[in-house]
């Protein structure tokens, strides 16, 4: 049987990368792409205001998916816990990035707790959302064939 913190780690690995991409698609698309340097330090303007709206809707989106794809072999409780532990898992290493590679002393704590609120929401909600389907099938038990009588 798959444990859930084996699930949920590589799942909020994804989530932190694809959540990333997407991000920065979603600002191109809604600032445009700059064509000259006076035209970047207005983008840059531009997608730092829209940027926190963006992580909490792309973020929060990719969460429950996450959320919801690390929990779809599990059922009732454990499914909604694996969901919580993606969310954790994923605020653990954005925080880890943050802190190594960030400007600690520039850090918004109440958007950074609203995001992380978001985040955690969106994967348990995707665990819950997964106790209710029909769990995988498990890869150690294989499925049992009848005979057939002659």
């Amino acid at each position: 049987m798959t444990k859930p913190l084996s699930r949920a780690i590589p799942f909020a690995i994804l989530a932190l990368i694809v959540s990333a991409i997407l991000s920065a698609i979603v600002l191109l698309i809604m600032v445009g792409v700059p064509g000259s340097r006076d035209a970047a330090a207005e983008f840059q303007r531009q997608a730092i205001s829209r940027a926190v709206g963006v992580d909490l809707i792309v973020g929060g989106l990719v969460a429950l998916a996450a959320g919801w794809l690390a929990a779809r072999p599990f059922r009732g409780r454990e499914a909604t816990m694996t969901g919580l532990m993606t969310g954790l898992v994923l605020i653990l290493l954005d925080l880890a990035i943050l802190l190594l590679f960030g400007n600690a002393e520039r850090l918004n704590l109440a958007t950074m707790a609203a995001s992380y609120a978001d985040k955690l929401a969106a994967a348990t909600l995707g665990g819950f959302l997964a106790s209710r389907g029909e769990p995988l099938a498990d890869d150690d038990e294989p499925e049992q064939v009848p005979l057939d009588q002659e």
